[in-house]
């Protein structure tokens, strides 16, 4: 087994002692939160529900600005929308009067790429993401994985320098799970910018990440951050077969278990 190779130096987003209270709660969503994600890293987040690691997305994306502390991106403080942010949610909100091929070129469009160079991108991806033959269908007659192949294909194809996806496979059966897992995979190994999700599930973290960012419970703060040792590229497949594979899930369980149970004490 061997490490992958370092990215480029630099951090592509950093948090600084950052702390986020909604007007009229008096109780932080999330405390002191110190996190730095390097440059062309996947980095997945865990934690009990409520622990904030969907605002750690929201935050990135400069939907919502920190109470205290400090968000940057590129080096540069977060203070505005960021337009270099892709963000995928559980829900493929693909636009249901466009067809697809509509639906993943419309960030090409608001980019004013010329028609013909659209096209082309939208080609590649279409057929990237297995969506030949449907280019022309409208979401409501695709299955949820095929949105979701289309969503993925919307976020990555103006080569975002950053993509964020909250829990993008939660609502979705275990074996179409697992296939877009393997083409989440396939996908980033080609564009290999920097990614960050949200999930619930220890194995999908461990299968994608390069490090696991383990939240506390709720107002959250980061426990711990695990390296994930497994070289690039990964078949999800040979992955669960090794014993380093069982190792890192027992360690994952045992720091998610411990914030379960002190939730339940609470």
């Amino acid at each position: 087994m061997t490490t992958q190779e370092p990215g480029p130096p630099g951090d592509a987003l950093r948090l600084d002692g950052v702390t986020l209270e909604f007007a009229g709660s008096h109780r932080p969503a999330i405390r002191d939160v110190s996190l730095r994600v390097a440059r062309r890293k996947l980095v997945a987040i865990i934690g009990p529900s409520g622990c904030g690691k969907s605002t750690i997305l929201n935050l990135a994306a400069g939907l919502l600005a920190p109470t205290e502390g400090t968000v940057y991106f590129d080096d540069e403080p977060v203070t505005a929308l960021n337009p270099a942010a892709a963000y995928v949610t559980q829900q493929a909100n693909l636009l249901p009067w466009l067809s697809v091929r509509a639906n993943i070129g419309l960030a090409l469009k608001f980019r004013h790429v010329p028609k013909g160079e659209r096209d082309d991108r939208i080609n590649h991806w279409i057929k990237v993401v297995g969506l030949t033959g449907f280019e022309n269908h409208y979401p409501r007659e695709l299955s949820g994985g095929m949105q979701k192949r289309a969503s993925i294909a919307r976020a990555l194809i103006y080569d975002p320098s950053i993509v964020l996806m909250d829990e993008p496979f939660g609502p979705l059966d275990a074996i179409t799970r697992l296939r877009l897992q393997q083409d989440l995979l396939d996908l980033w190994q080609e564009q290999r910018g920097t990614l960050i999700f949200v999930t619930h599930d220890l194995n999908e973290a461990i299968y994608l990440a390069d490090e696991v960012v383990v939240m506390s419970r709720g107002p959250g703060t980061v426990r711990e951050v695990l390296q994930v040792p497994f070289s690039r590229p990964r078949d999800i497949g040979s992955l669960v077969e090794s014993r380093e594979f069982a190792d890192l899930y027992n360690e994952l369980w045992g720091l998610f278990k411990a914030e379960l149970d002190h939730n339940e004490a609470a």
